[in-house]
C-alpha cells in the first residue's frame, strides 16, 4: 500500500528564483492550472506578511536574512503543496524540518494559511533580533556518528546539538570562536567541520530573546487539531491535537530539530514514499541516507508535481 508523507524544508533550503520556478509551465497546458494555483499560495502568504516576496525570492542574499528568508520559503514551499494539491493529491503524513513544521502545520490544517504566513513572519523577525543581540555560529559535523559528537561536545558547555539530520551529519550551534574550535577536534575524530552560512546559532539559547514575541504571534491566533498525522523534530512524534502544536512550534525554536529520528519514525509508520515539498532538495537529500528504502522525490514546480501525480495514477491530474 502506497503512504506518502509530506516533507517540508527550513529556511537553509532557499533557492534564489524559487518563486519564479514554482509558477513554470514551460508552455505545457497541463500544468496551467498547477501554476495558477502555486501562484495563489505565493501571493496569499505575500498578502498577509505585507512583503514583496517575489522580489525577495530573486535576490540572492535574501537567504542570509532570517527575516526575509523565513516567509519567502514558506511560500515556495507552499506554492509546492497547492500545485500538488491540484494535481490531486494530498498527504497521508506530515512533517517539516525547523522552520518547515510551520509549513507542515498550515498543511495539516492546524493553522489557517493567512495566520500562519504572519506567525512565520514574527518567527523570523524575532529570530533575526535574537540573531542580532547574541551573535553565533553553526557548521555541519559529517562522517560523524551523533555520540561522537556529543562526546566532542561534553567539554564545550557553550554548544549544542541543533540538528540530528541524518547517519553521518549532525549540526552544532553556540558562539562563533566556539564553533570554529572544534574543527581540528573532529578531523581528530575522523570527522570534518563544514561552516554553515546562517545568520546566528538557531536551536540554541541564543535564540531565547525570540520565544516571546513567537508565544504571542501563536496565542493570537487559532490552532487546531491535525486533519492528517503530523510528526514533530520537537521529540521526533506523533502530534494530534492543536496545542502540543502550538507548543512544538514554539520549543521549535530552541529544541533540537531530531530530523534523523522523524525520518526512522515516518518509515516505521508505514510511509513508503517521502516527498520534499518545496525547494532545495536537502531533505530528499538526508532522506536517501538514513530510509533508502523509501522511494524519495522533491517537488518544487508544478512539472515536478505533475510528474509525481502520474507516477501515483492520481486520474485527477489530467483536468
Amino acid at each position: 500500500m502506497v503512504r506518502v508523507a509530506w516533507v517540508h524544508p527550513g529556511q537553509g533550503s532557499l533557492r534564489t528564483g524559487c518563486l519564479e520556478q514554482a509558477t513554470q509551465t514551460d508552455g505545457r497546458t497541463e500544468l496551467e492550472p498547477l501554476a495558477v494555483a502555486a501562484g495563489r499560495a505565493i501571493d496569499r502568504v505575500a498578502r498577509a506578511t505585507g512583503r514583496d516576496l517575489r522580489a525577495l525570492a530573486t535576490d540572492p542574499a535574501t537567504g542570509s536574512r532570517t527575516a526575509d528568508a523565513q516567509p519567502t520559503i514558506l511560500a515556495a514551499s507552499l506554492a509546492a503543496a497547492a500545485a500538488l494539491e491540484a494535481a490531486g493529491l494530498r498527504p497521508d503524513v506530515v512533517a517539516g524540518h525547523s522552520l518547515g513544521e510551520c509549513t507542515a502545520a498550515i498543511v495539516a490544517r492546524c493553522l489557517e494559511v493567512d495566520a500562519g504566513a504572519r506567525v512565520v513572519a514574527a518567527r523570523g523577525a524575532a529570530m533575526a533580533d535574537a540573531c542580532r543581540a547574541h551573535p553565533g555560529a553553526m557548521a555541519a559535523l559529517v562522517k560523524l556518528a551523533p555520540e561522537a559528537v556529543e562526546g566532542l561536545l561534553a567539554d564545550q558547555p557553550d554548544l549544542v546539538v541543533a540538528n540530528d539530520n541524518a547517519p553521518g551529519q549532525v549540526v552544532v550551534a553556540g558562539p562563533p570562536d566556539a564553533v570554529a574550535g572544534l574543527r581540528d577536534a573532529a578531523r581528530a575524530a575522523g570527522g570534518r567541520l563544514v561552516p554553515l552560512e546562517v545568520e546566528g546559532a538557531f536551536h540554541s539559547e541564543a535564540m531565547s530573546p525570540a520565544v516571546p514575541a513567537l508565544a504571542d504571534a501563536l496565542g493570537g491566533v487559532p490552532v487546531g487539531d491535525p486533519e492528517v498525522p503530523l510528526f514533530s523534530g520537537v521529540g521526533a512524534r506523533g502530534l494530534s491535537t492543536g496545542s502540543a502544536v502550538a507548543d512544538a512550534l514554539l520549543g521549535g525554536v530552541l529544541a533540537t530539530v531530531r530530523w534523523r529520528e522523524v525520518q526512522l519514525a515516518l518509515a516505521a509508520d508505514g510511509v513508503t514514499h517521502l516527498v520534499e515539498v518545496g525547494p532545495g532538495g536537502v531533505l530528499a537529500g538526508l532522506a536517501k541516507r538514513t530510509v533508502p528504502d523509501l522511494e524519495v522525490r522533491t517537488i518544487a514546480t508544478p512539472a515536478d508535481a505533475h510528474a509525481l501525480a502520474v507516477e501515483l495514477g492520481v486520474v485527477a491530474m489530467a483536468r
